[in-house]
């Protein structure tokens, strides 16, 4: 009896244990979302800081230059204004100053006791002819009257009103992403709208990607995030990365009417671990390059080309891009099985009646599968706009296809991603 209360209480302070640990977990979360919060919250005040210094500097340099513009125009305009009437003074005053000459002649004369002759009085008669009439000096209607006009209160009121919507703080993107899925060489990004607050019509998403895991780092977040997709979708597959290596992905949306992008998401740090489509390396009769991605024909021997191993499976897409394409288009053929393809679709080593496009330059052909059941798979194949869907049986729920080329003639380049 003793024995089996002392293995109760072991197994209970065991479970206290475990419990206080994962209390222990759920503190540390607690402290990481703390953090998250006032780091982000310490950013978004620099963030302001920053756009208001720069709006204050930007609107006072703005003024000043304005404020130099018309004084300079009222300075031209004083200038333009006085031209004219330095003119009539400088006339004015070269007249008084012989009139007054003339005077103090006359003065002269008359202290003298008069000319010694009637010619001489004469002489300075006629003088007196050569005062002239009176200059024109123009009218204060006639000279400018500067001033200054600025609907000072109306200009007031608008800046209030625009400055007064300047910037917006976010408690969070309106959209995060949601879920990254591994594919062979690729990540499918997912995200979704979180904010349900406001009701807006979504005109489209705007996703980008930085090389590494650059959270918590100002200066990787602002320089290494470029974009890779612009649209409507909710998803986007991400091609071309390097198993292993880890990449961020955060995303923004633009309302109906708006010209200006959302808050980003949180960055959201993904890996992918398969390798990427390429091409086997052993066949002679092809030349692979691109870093195994892109096969060309070298022979006129008809041959098979395989994928480096069986990669392709449920929830994978793939696609063929015919980059160039040789003389002879009777023996062309791209699948996901090693039976030679002539424009045919084989299903379970029969063909089906449904005769695909032939292919060209510029051609496209796609497969995408998704389980149905353990024992059968789903392929829709998608050809120069026309598309069928098949189900294949598969022998094991895990089963990964290969996928291969065969071509008759040379010069056939063919892309798989």
């Amino acid at each position: 009896m003793e024995d089996i209360w002392k293995l109760t209480i072991v197994e209970t302070v065991d479970t206290a244990k475990e419990y206080a640990s994962k209390l222990e977990d759920l503190i540390k979360s607690v402290e990481v979302a703390k953090e998250q919060v006032n780091a982000s919250t310490q950013k978004a005040i620099e963030d302001i800081d920053s756009a208001f210094d720069l709006f204050t500097s930007v609107l006072v340099d703005a003024l000043h230059k304005r404020r130099n513009v018309l004084k300079a125009e009222a300075f031209r305009f004083q200038e333009e204004g006085l031209i004219p009437l330095k003119e009539c003074h400088d006339l004015i005053a070269g007249k008084l100053k012989s009139t007054k000459l003339y005077v103090e002649e006359g003065h002269n004369i008359l202290r003298a006791g008069g000319l010694s002759s009637s010619e001489e009085t004469l002489m300075f008669s006629e003088k007196a002819s050569l005062l002239g009439s009176l200059p024109a000096v123009p009218s204060l209607e006639e000279v400018p009257d500067i001033s200054f006009q600025c609907p000072v209160e109306s200009v007031r009121v608008k800046l209030q009103q625009t400055l007064s919507g300047v910037g917006k703080v976010s408690r969070m993107g309106p959209v995060q992403v949601t879920e990254v899925d591994e594919k062979p060489g690729a990540l499918l990004v997912r995200w979704e709208e979180v904010d349900f607050e406001r009701v807006v019509d979504i005109h489209s998403f705007r996703l980008q990607m930085a090389y590494d895991d650059v959270r918590g780092q100002m200066s990787l977040l602002k320089g290494n995030f470029h974009d890779i997709y612009f649209g409507p979708e909710c998803q986007y597959l991400v091609r071309d990365l390097c198993p292993g290596v880890p990449y961020t992905f955060r995303v923004s949306c633009q309302v109906e009417g708006d010209i200006e992008w959302s808050a980003w998401s949180l960055p959201h740090v993904a890996t992918t671990n398969y390798a990427p489509f390429c091409w086997d390396l052993s066949n002679s009769n092809y030349k692979i390059t691109n870093e195994n991605k892109i096969a060309t024909k070298t022979s006129t021997d008809q041959s098979v080309l395989f994928s480096s191993s069986a990669q392709f499976g449920p929830g994978h897409s793939i696609e063929f891009t015919v980059l160039d394409c040789g003389v002879g288009c009777s023996d062309e053929g791209v699948g996901l099985v090693d039976t030679r393809v002539k424009g045919s679709v084989f299903v379970d080593g029969r063909e089906k009646t449904t005769k695909l496009p032939r292919l060209d330059k510029g051609s496209k052909v796609s497969f995408t599968c998704e389980h149905i059941r353990d024992s059968k798979v789903r392929v829709n194949i998608d050809s120069n706009n026309k598309t069928v869907t098949y189900d294949w049986n598969i022998s094991s729920p895990d089963l990964k296809l290969s996928f291969a080329i065969c071509f008759g003639e040379c010069n056939w380049k063919v892309l798989v991603e």
